[in-house]
């Protein structure tokens, strides 16, 4: 898949589902799982992506939107957590 995601600092790196997967997994999420929300995630990207380029915040947003459905405590983790 050729999209990048343009990180909070200006950045851009290209998608990776696997690295979606392993923070998923690391909010608590059993990793089939946390495959599956990635899986929807990474669908999602495909058509909301401008120009090849997609926000981490977008990413972030849909994923916790996902999360809150099976695993709310969960996603308020993931939500919470913050890069600096």
């Amino acid at each position: 898949m050729d999209i990048n995601v343009k990180k909070r600092d200006g950045s851009e790196e290209p998608w990776s589902y696997d690295k979606l997967v392993a923070a998923v997994t690391k909010a608590g999420i059993p990793l089939t799982a946390a495959e599956n929300l990635a899986s929807q995630v990474q669908e999602w990207v495909k058509t909301a992506s401008q120009d090849g380029t997609i926000l981490s915040t977008q990413v972030r947003d849909k994923l916790v939107e996902l999360m809150k459905v099976d695993f709310p405590v969960e996603s308020d983790n993931f939500q919470a957590y913050k890069k600096d």
